[in-house]
């Protein structure tokens, strides 16, 4: 399990700086400031999650909702000999109700969050199909969910994790993989293979015209429904050749010439950056249903078929 922001391990230690910061924030808070402007602050002071991602209200709130910050158990009472906390057990409490008077209001305009696990990254462990990001209702924190079956569309709809606990979880392998030792080879490797498939399918992708006018100079001799076949055929491939071209070019141009500590870059970097990191290490992410008392840890309910480079 991750640590919780603020203390040095599950079991307490004050890690001062972010313990500060959630100090700063839940001040914020309490004079009125809005969930959505506070991170804005903390971001703009380079206050970062314990993943090194930019804090947005929906994880700020899980966090300084966690009974841990004022050295509480999961029924509430004192943990012994936790040590110093990041809020007293009044400032908790006020803040349980903070947010449960907010829960209860219209709720404040939220941002776009940027998922890190779409366009086919992460995976239903169900039925296998792509699951997309999307807020079960308007208020909810963002998700990654199997959208439901469909004409034309084998999905189950069964599956659904919320993004912040996927995307941690998800984010705790890939560093482990980062500090592993010839990291940087094996990464400069993985984008080798990467950028040759990306020319590759820019040839194929440039030779398409030529394709279609060898398909049209056959029409003659094609019954209707085997030329119609196969101009449908050409198509599709070349809309997945352009589609997958798109996706390789987001992780092509990662910047990290230079870079000798990986885990260091991914705190400071910007969303995209860590996006493409995760899609050049990562071929799938397979998310597991809950199941009955089973998969509390969110590290439990991943599988990931890490990305292997060409021998």
């Amino acid at each position: 399990m991750a640590r919780l922001s603020g203390y040095q391990s599950r079991r307490g230690g004050l890690h001062l700086e972010e313990a500060s910061a959630l100090r700063k924030a839940t001040s914020r808070l309490f004079a009125g400031q809005s969930r959505a402007e506070t991170c804005r602050w903390m971001n703009k002071q380079g206050y970062r999650t314990t993943f090194g991602n930019e804090w947005v209200p929906e994880v700020l709130v899980r966090v300084l909702s966690h009974p841990r910050m004022a050295g509480l158990d999961d029924e509430g009472n004192p943990i012994e000999d936790f040590g110093e906390t990041v809020l007293t057990p009044d400032e908790y409490r006020r803040l349980l109700k903070l947010f449960a008077e907010q829960k209860s209001q219209q709720p404040e305009a939220r941002e776009a969050f940027e998922y890190l696990l779409t366009d086919g990254v992460a995976e239903c462990g169900g039925c296998k199909y792509d699951m997309v990001g999307t807020r079960v209702t308007g208020d909810a924190d963002p998700s990654y969910r199997c959208p439901p079956p469909r004409v034309r569309q084998p999905s189950c709809g069964r599956v659904r994790m919320n993004a912040d606990r996927l995307e941690d979880a998800v984010t705790e392998e890939v560093l482990a993989e980062l500090l592993r030792p010839g990291a940087q080879e094996h990464l400069g490797r993985l984008l080798a293979d990467i950028r040759a498939e990306a020319e590759r399918l820019k040839e194929h992708i440039a030779g398409a015209e030529k394709r279609f006018e060898e398909l049209r100079n056959m029409r003659d001799v094609l019954v209707e429904a085997a030329y119609a076949a196969a101009e449908k055929a050409t198509k599709d491939d070349l809309r997945q050749s352009r589609n997958r071209l798109r996706f390789l070019e987001q992780m092509t141009d990662l910047p990290i010439d230079g870079v000798t500590n990986l885990v260091e870059w991914w705190n400071s970097a910007p969303r995209a950056s860590q996006r493409a990191l995760v899609c050049v290490e990562i071929v799938k992410v397979r998310v597991l249903a809950v199941g009955r008392g089973r998969h509390r840890d969110p590290s439990e309910r991943i599988q990931i078929d890490w990305r292997k480079p060409s021998a």
